[in-house]
């Protein structure tokens, strides 16, 4: 146990004088922290004694409670102030207030040097050092055990507050919630989502929490960086009204790292392992009886699932689109490829996620039918295609397939492949076998109104190349670009051959 308030007033050498707060008397010194700064609280750490001469504070009453206010929020065990300095004096407001927190005001002498308290509080807690290292081998021997027995997550954490007196909690600080999927949340998620904003996305080393209402001298909690790729807390809650020291704090912190990292390795193996899965459904390269097992196994019912898809551009990581995901405790599977990402996911949850949860650029995204099962996975990834296409036409968050829409098209990727057969195919296939350049060349001409001079310059050739190209093109199909049934035939078919093939071109 380190040293109280109260034995350090009993130190003679000191000479110190209590000023107010009394009934905080038994409040731990963890070390003594000086700062003349008006603002001392933003680095100041649970269980310190704050050392000042009061040069930083102002004479006013009302700065000096919210400085006392302030300070005791932080887990402080005492103000200790050098007395005959330049500094005001304690206004009656400031010391009724650390009477009323039971926050010990302390007077420090002028011929007793600051460095003299520091010796002391040192001293004192010297002969809790070796209690302390006991404290930190159990605790490694805990992480060294369940390592060993595979026991991880929750039940880890729960053992380790058995041991030291607390409650422990691995946090994400953007929501509040836990990184286990079974693990208890703690009461303190929402004051952690807020100190963690106010401090532009970044945990301070230490982070002081309070329950909304709470009063200032209430022992609160604490939540220390656990060191790692993605920003996580670690919440520690105390179980009585004292927290463990800093130093076995940040050994707590380096063992969450590891459980943290043990954690992300396995999720990102069943991402993997669903990627892959998903892959194969799409190209048709599994037995659906066995796919369906699999997709059973990842907590997933294709019954009532659907397939989404979106256009995320090539900066976005499918590691920050996993772990936004992951963030929302639904099932999924993920896939990217190039830059379109396919995602299964329950129905009910698409409205609710998507495409919120998804990184710049994306901003639309399309939905299938219900898959229903493994089987009708790569019909499924049409019709997402189809509807992101419409999606990103019309402007709008989210587009399932067989909404209305206001483009003249095919209902259905089927009718298209009709259409696109139909009219456009026997320029697809010499395209294809030729190298020749006709839908295109068609295409262009189209967008550009039917200007011959326009469309020449776009596709770089002479308009006497155009010109026989669009000769060819009335022979092989039987239409031209003079008649209007002909035009609406092509625009149809073109735009349905873009849908497709997932292009918005026209």
């Amino acid at each position: 146990m380190a040293i109280t308030v109260r034995e350090l007033l009993q130190l003679p050498h000191l000479q110190a004088t209590l000023i107010a707060g009394a009934d905080g008397l038994d409040r731990e010194i963890s070390w003594v922290h000086t700062s003349d700064l008006p603002n001392p609280w933003e680095w100041h750490g649970t269980g310190e004694l704050l050392l000042t001469n009061g040069t930083g504070m102002a004479p006013e009453e009302a700065i000096q409670i919210n400085f006392v206010e302030k300070l005791c929020e932080t887990g402080a065990s005492g103000l200790a102030l050098g007395l005959g300095m330049s500094g005001p004096p304690l206004t009656v407001g400031a010391i009724r207030k650390a009477d009323e927190l039971s926050l010990p005001l302390l007077g420090i002498p002028f011929s007793v040097p600051f460095t003299a308290v520091v010796r002391a509080v040192a001293d004192a807690n010297d002969r809790e050092e070796s209690l302390q290292l006991g404290r930190i081998a159990r605790l490694y021997e805990l992480l060294r055990t369940s390592v060993v027995s595979a026991q991880r997550g929750p039940e880890t954490f729960r053992k380790l507050g058995q041991e030291l007196g607390i409650r422990l909690y691995l946090v994400d600080p953007e929501t509040g919630l836990s990184l286990f999927d079974e693990g208890e949340e703690t009461s303190f998620g929402r004051a952690l989502v807020e100190s963690y904003l106010a401090h532009r996305n970044a945990i301070p080393g230490m982070l002081r929490l309070n329950l909304p209402g709470a009063a200032g001298g209430d022992a609160g909690a604490v939540a220390v960086a656990v060191p790692g790729e993605q920003p996580t807390a670690l919440v520690v809650e105390p179980l009585g009204n004292q927290l463990p020291s800093p130093v076995l704090l940040q050994h707590i912190a380096t063992g969450a790292a590891l459980e943290l990292a043990q954690l992300v390795a396995a999720r990102e193996q069943q991402r993997r392992q669903g990627a892959d899965l998903l892959s194969q459904m799409i190209d048709r390269r599994v037995d659906p009886w066995a796919a369906d097992e699999q997709v059973t196994g990842a907590g997933l019912d294709l019954s009532t699932c659907v397939l989404v898809m979106a256009d995320v551009g090539r900066q976005v990581t499918v590691t920050a689109v996993h772990r936004a995901l992951a963030r929302t405790r639904v099932p999924y599977l993920l896939l990217r490829r190039d830059c379109l990402l396919y995602v299964v996911i329950p129905d009910l949850a698409v409205e609710e996620h998507f495409p919120a949860e998804l990184p710049e650029p994306a901003h639309a995204v399309g939905a299938s039918g219900p898959v229903i099962s493994a089987n009708r996975v790569p019909d499924a990834a049409q019709e997402a295609r189809w509807a992101l296409v419409v999606a990103e036409t019309e402007k709008r968050p989210v587009v399932r397939f067989g909404d209305d829409t206001t483009l003249l098209l095919p209902r259905t990727p089927t009718e298209a492949q009709v259409l696109v057969t139909r009219i456009l195919g026997r320029l697809i296939t010499l395209d294809a076998e030729h190298g020749t350049d006709y839908v295109n060349t068609l295409r262009v001409m189209l967008r550009n109104d039917r200007s011959w001079q326009s469309a020449a310059a776009e596709l770089h050739i002479h308009k006497q190349t155009l010109g026989y190209r669009i000769r060819k093109i009335e022979q092989i199909t039987g239409r031209g670009l003079t008649r209007t049934e002909d035009l609406a035939e092509w625009w149809f078919a073109l735009r349905a051959h873009d849908l497709l093939d997932g292009r918005q071109r026209i």
